[in-house]
This record gives structure tokens, sequence and C-alpha cells, in this order.
């Protein structure tokens, strides 16, 4: 196998030479510490100083030692200048001096060269990932990183290509071997029956390709025919598990080896050249398709329960409102009637107790007081009687089980079918559940007599019996009742499934964890948390200290916006800030007119190159790319919501056929995420960009969702009415850090609770060296608190009702408060409970930070368990600590607070933003899949982002042609004042022209922007 192509030629170069640094990069990596002087006033000869120190700046950015030969001209002339010395030649500093420096460079620094030790850790990293099919760039960038933290020197790009190269090589050559081995005659001819072609031979296909996709339907006929086509995968995986168990294939390698197959026509597949690679690909196929149909029928089975319960409810509220009066009526009734009765049995005793009547008399006097006393009150008898009767009814719920009972029929139609033919996890804990489901599923759901009621409340039992009968309609109700819950409390588990598997399923695998323990953490960054201990005893006198320091503030009057009232509850004033000078920015960019949206993305391209990201779906594939113009068109057709075919039938130089061939085979979130990235790092090379940051060392990001309509059927879709009235839809949860750049962006459920999803943007994307990052109210939890500690994220939320927030701390309540404090702790930490799971809590961090699984589907597992999971309160239980460390600054530090509005602003925009780029079809998604929501999502934020590269090129170059430093001064304050995320002067509609124009000279000059120097 050739070497993979990961760089592109130019990327190469970049990266074999030393950076090009701007002046402010060199004054921080020439900057003359003291703990550099000492070292370079140790060597005598100016060239060798001026040289160390050079080798010492290049190696602080980018971990790699250049020849002297290449070392940048300008880079030269300032170091020459801190030294004073501009007539030294830097031609004699070679040889055994540079070696001796590069020693004393990594030594003081405690770095070191990777040894055989080190690069046999990096092959088995990238050959982790190689057998989870990421692509090539992904290993690169992950080991480059690995290499950060492990302070070892970054190895040349030929080494890494060769390394990575090799874990394919290995990875592929081990995992065919498998599936030779995994695979007896039975296995193989059962897979040779399915690669028959169907067809005439020109257009020949298989049979088990035409069930690509998956019915988002939730009516029964839809329904049944999905269980019946999840029959038909189950049978073949069935026949083939023996094979799927030797071949142990994760969960991403399963999704890359179906996508492929599934996207290919017959003509690619009888094109493999090893037959096993092909086998291998139908395997990825049937379990992708026999896992992800089984989780559909779970949300086909969750929404039809939840859509009779609401049914059920909704039908008894109408009858209580419908009866309210008639209830009232006889309610005032019965209260006359025994006012009647009250009143009878006064005058009745009156009447005995007349001295001076005969008993005659007090007889007709008696019998005149019951004649009028049943005129008077027999009418509303009827009315009490029927009181009673309801009153009774309701007691039992007679009528919400009969309500329930009347949706029988409606709910068996639509999940009878999924029970059937889910495979449950025989180890979960709703045992008695399972009796009934393994009995349903054996009479086909004719019950019988005694079917299991074990399940069943006392309640329950007694309104399914009747005269000692089961009454089944209402039985299988209950049962399909009990199924929804317990699979939303983690009681009863998928065998196979992606997202309804038991927790334990997802965590890297025990074994493995204990065997590869110390590797795993170096290569995750938790080698610091690796002694719980330790750590717990530094964080207790951290959160001790800042009890002190905030309280002694407050004490002595230098916290003025902070006041504590009698009851001990907090407040904070947060004064408002400067409100932003948006309409400069916005009517400056206007004044170029209406720029074509074609226009931005080619001057994009031109200073990014993001559209060399995408790349073919084989990571070894090396068929010619489609034009930049074809690409363009399908990121113009998704992001804007237009759709592939009406857009190429409204544009010029646009073939339909060729369009969705690209978007095909090159439309794939990693390679649309990847062109982002591309644009991204232009924006946060620009002094513009950096010129919005608060703190130069400090990254603040934030992240927010806005609801967004679907507009067919699909099933993790939600109703609200609130955000979509009638209709049903999901949120897009975007990010966006300081120089207003979305560098991420997920769809979801809009009933989803947005905090785990905070942690996904967070790991899918470099972290820097202090990043903050702040969310609204529904992307806070405890957990998340922790997992931001552990990948070294200071998470800033923005908290309601902050004075009821539950502080905590290591020390009691009663120590505290003999100090004086004001701010005291609810209780104390329980460090047993943290140090008890230490262990499992690393592993799950590790799962997380090794892609092995996602966050929000480990916390989606573990929070919807009716009894908390020990990890799970574990994790809460130390997140408490690093809550209430962020508690306590957020009382104390008001220009944090300010910078966290601020911030939650920009991303407030950018929702706005991304309203109006998906502009097409009522601005609803038109894709029921989430994977196709997340592929034209992504392609949307990556317009956005090309829309505000453009923006600062723009202003970029204004500040470059304004002349005079004082007015220079002025519009980059009055720019750092507004926002770039504006859009009125792009031009997202109309006819689309790809032709290539014959005059397309750069509007900007790029390499003037990227001199723009602003101190």
């Amino acid at each position: 196998m050739t070497q993979l192509t990961i760089l592109t030629p130019a990327e190469k170069r970049q990266l074999d030479s030393p950076p090009q640094f701007t002046q402010q990069d060199r004054q921080r990596y020439f900057f003359m510490s003291g703990q550099l002087r000492s070292i370079v006033s140790r060597i005598r000869r100016q060239d060798n100083k001026i040289g160390f120190v050079l080798q010492w700046g290049y190696f602080c950015s980018r971990a790699r030692f250049y020849p002297a030969d290449q070392f940048k001209q300008r880079d030269i002339a300032y170091v020459k200048r801190l030294f004073k010395c501009d007539d030294v030649d830097l031609s004699n500093y070679a040889g055994t001096v540079v070696t001796r420096h590069r020693h004393r460079i990594l030594e003081t620094l405690d770095w070191q060269e990777a040894d055989e030790t080190d690069r046999e850790q990096l092959y088995q990293q990238a050959l982790r990932q190689a057998r989870h099919q990421d692509f090539p760039q992904d290993i690169f960038s992950a080991l480059v990183d690995t290499c950060w933290k492990q302070q070892i020197v970054v190895p040349s790009y030929h080494d890494l290509n060769e390394l990575i190269t090799q874990s394919y090589i290995s990875a592929e050559q081990t995992l065919l071997a498998t599936v030779q081995s995994a695979l007896t005659a039975e296995h193989t001819q059962h897979l040779e029956g399915l690669l028959r072609p169907i067809g005439r031979a020109s257009r020949a296909t298989l049979a088990i390709t035409t069930y690509k996709t998956i019915d988002q339907s939730v009516q029964p006929k839809h329904i049944a025919n999905s269980a019946a086509i999840l029959q038909i995968f189950r049978k073949h995986f069935m026949a083939l598990e023996t094979a799927f168990t030797a071949i142990a294939l994760s969960d991403k390698a399963t999704r890359y080896y179906a996508t492929w197959f599934q996207k290919a026509d017959f003509q690619q597949l009888s094109q493999f050249p090893n037959r096993h690679k092909l086998y291998l690909h139908l395997l990825g196929f049937i379990q992708h398709q026999f896992y992800q149909r089984q989780d559909s029928l779970v949300d086909v089975v969750l929404k039809s329960v939840t859509a009779t319960n609401h049914r059920v409810k909704r039908e008894l509220g109408e009858h209580d409102q419908k009866t309210k009066r008639e209830r009232d009526y006889a309610i005032q009734a019965l209260s006359t009637a025994h006012r009647s009765a009250a009143q009878f049995t006064k005058d009745v005793v009156a009447v005995v107790g007349l001295n001076n009547a005969t008993p005659n008399e007090k007889y007709y006097k008696i019998e005149a007081l019951v004649a009028d006393y049943e005129s008077t009150d027999a009418s509303d008898l009827a009315l009490i009687d029927k009181l009673e009767d309801d009153l009774k009814r309701d007691s039992q719920q007679d009528r919400y089980y009969a309500l329930m009972e009347g949706q029988s029929i409606k709910l068996q139609r639509r999940v009878s079918a999924a029970i059937k033919v889910l495979e449950f996890d025989s180890e979960s804990d709703a045992t008695d559940i399972l009796e009934a489901i393994y009995y349903f599923k054996e009479t086909a759901g004719a019950l019988g007599r005694n079917p299991p009621i074990a399940f069943l409340t006392t309640q329950e039992l007694a309104a399914v019996r009747r005269d000692g009968i089961i009454v089944t309609s209402l039985y299988k109700c209950l049962l399909f009742l009990h199924i929804a819950d317990a699979i939303k409390a983690g009681q009863l588990n998928l065998r196979y499934s992606y997202r309804y598997r038991a927790v334990r399923d997802y965590l890297i695998e025990k074994q493995q964890w204990q065997q590869n323990k110390a590797q795993l953490l170096r290569e995750t960054g938790l080698l610091a948390f690796a002694d719980g201990d330790a750590y717990l005893e530094s964080l207790e006198k951290v959160i001790d200290d800042r009890y002190t320091q905030v309280n002694e503030r407050f004490l002595a009057g230098d916290n003025p916006y902070m006041s504590v009232d009698d009851k001990g509850y907090c407040r904070v004033r947060t004064p408002s800030i400067d409100a932003d000078k948006k309409s400069f920015i916005s009517s400056t960019l206007s004044q170029t007119g209406y720029v074509p949206i074609l226009q931005v993305l080619k001057e994009v391209n031109r200073v990014s190159g993001f559209i060399r990201s995408f790349k073919h779906l084989s990571p070894k594939h090396h068929k010619m790319k489609p034009t930049e113009e074809i690409l363009m068109a399908g990121i113009v057709g998704n992001g804007c919501n237009i759709g592939i075919s009406k857009l190429a039938s409204i544009s010029s130089g646009i073939r339909e056929h060729t369009l969705h061939n690209t978007v095909t085979w090159y439309f794939d979130i990693n390679n649309i995420r990847a062109a982002n990235r591309k644009i991204i790092d232009v924006i946060h090379r620009l002094a513009l960009a950096n010129n919005y940051l608060n703190q130069p060392s400090v990254i603040h990001s934030s992240s927010d969702g806005r609801k967004v309509n679907v507009a067919v059927d699909c099933l993790h879709a939600s109703y609200s009415y609130k955000y979509f009235g009638k209709e049903k839809g999901v949120t897009d949860y975007t990010f966006i850090d300081e120089r207003q750049s979305l560098f991420h962006n997920t769809v979801f459920s809009a009933s989803d609770r947005e905090a785990p999803y905070v942690i996904d943007g967070l790991v899918e994307n470099p972290v820097p060296e202090g990043q903050v990052h702040s969310t609204d109210t529904h992307g806070f939890s405890e957990s998340i608190f922790a997992t931001t500690h552990f990948i070294g994220v200071a998470f800033a939320p923005r908290l309601k009702s902050l004075g009821r927030q539950k502080m905590y701390g290591f020390s009691t309540r009663g120590s505290y408060k003999k100090r004086g404090y004001k701010l005291l702790p609810s209780r104390s930490i329980n460090k047993k409970l943290i140090l008890k799971h230490w262990d499992d809590i690393l592993r799950f961090m590790a799962t997380i930070k090794t892609h092995h699984a996602s966050a929000s589907l480990l916390f989606k597992r573990l929070s919807s368990y009716a009894k908390d999971h020990p990890l799970y309160k574990a994790l809460k239980e130390f997140g408490r600590i690093i809550k209430t460390q962020f508690i306590l600054t957020f009382f104390d530090d008001v220009e944090l607070r300010q910078q966290i509005q601020k911030q939650l602003s920009r991303v407030e925009q950018a929702n706005k933003f991304s309203h109006a780029v998906f502009f097409d079809n009522d601005q609803a998604f038109q894709e029921g899949g989430r994977d196709d929501q997340e592929l034209v999502n992504g392609c949307k934020l990556l317009l956005q982002n090309a829309i505000i590269l453009w923006n600062y090129l723009y202003l970029s170059e204004l500040v470059v042609n304004t002349p005079s430093r004082k007015d220079r001064s002025v519009l980059l304050d009055t720019i750092r004042g507004g926002s770039v995320i504006t859009w009125k002067h792009i031009n997202l509609r109309g006819q689309y022209d790809f032709r290539r124009k014959s005059a397309n000279d750069p509007m900007f000059d790029f390499e003037r922007i990227k001199a723009l120097r602003i101190s």
C-alpha cells in the first residue's frame, strides 16, 4: 500500500517549516524570560546565542526543531535586535552546537525525543483509531496532540505518515484475517446468496440494498413494514452471529463499512479484488441495519406510548372540565340536602318537645314536616347518587383504565409488532417485565388466561382482573407502558443497539482498561488525575481558600455588587456593559452592495483551501476530485435548505447527476467539519479576530440551541406547542467563541436536555489551554461541571436563582461559620463516594476522550436510571466541588459575569444568523434521519463561517488601508464594539451560476491582511 495522502503539499511544507510568526508571536515566543536569559548568558558567541533563542521559540511554538538554514529572516532580524547585534552571521550555527542546544532546550522544558517506547505507543494509538476507521487526518491530529500532552518532540510529517499508513495496513490485514477465519462455509454461502444481483445487467442491484432507508413514520402500516424488514436483518444477523462476535467491529467501524456499502452501486461492489473485504462491508451493513432498526423501533414504542398517555390524560382533563358544572351543582344539592335534613331533625325535636300538644297533634305535625321535606329534596337525590358513583369510580381510577383500554387497539397496532421483533438484553434489571415480554413473544400476543402479572402494581392488577379473568386489551396497554418506562429508566436494555444498550457496554472494556490504564491516561491527558486521594486533597485546599478570599473581600466591603440577606441567600448585581456598535459594521459592509454567496465561497476558499477537505469516503481513494463549483453547489444546496435537485434545476453549469454523485461520496459530516476547521483556523490567525479577545491567553466560548421545524416524518423530532405549534421539531445546537467563529453544531431531539451535548461539542474540537465555556440554564448540570473539569475547560454557565444554588465544602458548615463567613456550604462533600468510584470516573472520561462513545449517549443512558447509577452519583458529587468553586468565583468577579452575558449574546446572534442562512422550504428540515440533518446543518455552519471570514477580510483590508494611526485606532475600537455576525449584504438567493468566470481576480490582498498588527 502506498503512503496515504493526509496533507496537501502546501500543508506538508507548512508543517515541516518553521512557523510564520506575527509580531505578537515573536514577542511571545522569543521573550527573554529569566530562565532563558540565564541559559543564554552562559553561551559565549553571539551567533550561537541568537541560534539558541530561535530554536527555543520555534520549539515552544511547534514542539519541533528545524535546520538553521530554514530560519525565517524576519525572526532572525527580530532576535538580532534583542541582542543589538545586526552584523551577526548564522551560517556557522550548525553541527554539534545545534545538537547540544536542542538537548539543553529539551532538558530545560522537560521534553524528550521520541524513543522506541514512545513510537510504539503512538503506533498503538494510531492502530486503535485505524480499527475504528477514523480518517487519517483525524489520526494525524490526535498523534500530534498526544505528543504535546506527553511532551514528546513531534515527529516529521514523513514519519507520522508512515506510522499511520502502517497502522491502516496492519488494521486491515488483521481484520481481514479475522473475517477469513471467522466465516464458516455456511457463512460464506449465506453471504454469497446476499451478493447475487437482481435486475438487468445494466441496472443490476442487490436485494438487500433496497432496504437502505429507515422509515420514520409512526403509522401502523409503516411500523409493520419496518418490523418485517427488521426481521429480515435479524434472520441474517443471527445466521452470522458467531462471525459478528469473533470480528467484534466497533460501532464507528460498523457505521463506516455500512455507509460505504449502501452508497456503492453493484458495479462498485463487484470490483472488490479481495472477496473477504467485500464480505466485511456486507457484514458491517447487516449489523448497522440491525442495530439502527432496533433503535428506530424502540423510538416508535416510546413515541407511541407517550402519545397514548398524553391522549388519555387529555381526555381525562376534558371529561373533568365537562362534568365540573354538573358536579358543582350536585355538591350544592348535597349541601342543601344536608342543611334540610338538619333543619328537619331540629323541627321534629321541637314538635316532640311541645308540652301542650296531644300525641295526635304531634303526629300530624311530624307527618306534615316529612311531606314537606320529601317534596323539597327528592329532585336532587339522583344528582347526589350520581356524584357518589362518580367519586367512587374516580377513587378506583376506573375512568383512567377505561380510557386506556379504549386506546388499546390503536396502541397495539403500533407497538405489538415492534415488541415481537426487538432483542432485549436478558441481563436487564427488569426481570418481571422481561418475563412478560418473553411470554408475549411466545404466544404471539395471544395471551390466554394466565399471562405473567408480577410487573403490575396492586392497583393495576385490580383494574385488569375482572371476575377472575385478565382483560387482555388493558393488560397489553399496561405492559407497553411498563416496557417504555423501564427502557427510559435504564432498567430494560437492548442486546443489539447503538443507543439503548446498558451503560457498561459503552465504556472501555474493563480488561482493556486494566491492561492499558497508564497509557490511556497519558493519551487522554488524564494522568494528572490518576491519584484520586491526592487530587481531592489539592481541591480541598483550593475550595477552602476560595471561601476565605470571597468572604473576606465581602466583609471588607471590597465587593459592592454582592449582598447576603437574613436567610443567608446571596445576590449579585452585574453592571451592564456598553451596547454593541453593530450598526457600524453592518452599514460598512453594506456599502459593497449585495455580494453573491458564490463569490464569498470562492474568496474564502482562496485564503483557506477548505474545499480540499472534501475527500472521498474511502481513506485510500485516489480518484479525481470533483470541481470546486460542484462542491460549492452541494454546500449551498444543503446549507441554504434548497435541496440538491432544486438547486441543480435553478442553476447554470451544474448537472443534477454529477451533483448527486458528489454529495453521495464526498459529503460526509467529518469532511464538512474538517472544512469548517480550515476556515476557523484562518479566522483565528487574523489580528482583527484576536482583537475581540478579552484576555489573549483565555478563549471564552458559549453554546445555545434554537428550535427548528421538521417537515417530514422524523422519529427523534418532538412536539412542542411553544416552539412548533401543532408541528414537531428538533434542536439545532451551536457553539461560538469570542472571535465569533462557529466551531461546532449538532442536531438532537427538542425534548432532550442540552447539557450532555455541551461535552460533545468541546471534545470534538481542540480545547485550547485556558478555555472558558458558558451556556444558559439548559446547558448546566453538576455532572457537566465534573466532565468539563476533566477535559480542561472552565465551565461558566448563566445560573438563574443564583443565591439559592447549593454550595459544598470539605469542612463542616459549623467550622466555616465560626470564622464569621457569610457564604457557607450547604453540606460537606462525600469524599468516600467519589474515591470509591474514582477509577470508574477515569474510565468514563477516557471513554469520552478517546471517542469510544459520545458524552451525550453516555449521559443519556446514565441519567435515565430510575435510581442514580453509582458512577453517575459519584460524578455528580465531584461536580459539586467544581460547581462550588465556580459559584464563589462568580460572586466575586464582576468582569466574569459581564463576559458570560456578552458571550451568550453572541450565540443568540449566531442563532438568528442560522435562521437567515437556512432560508428555503419554510426553514424546516426536509430530512427525517439525524445523520442527514447533521450533514445539512454542517453545510449551513460552513456557509456561516465563510460569511464571517469574508466580513473579517473586508474589515481587515479597511483597517490596512487606513493610513492615520489615530483613525485606525478609532476604527479598531469601533469594530471591537460591534459584531462581525452580520449578513444583510450577502445575496443568498436567486439564480446560481457555477460556470467558471474568465476574470477571477482575488478581491482581498491576503498577504497584507496577514501582516496586519494590532498593538
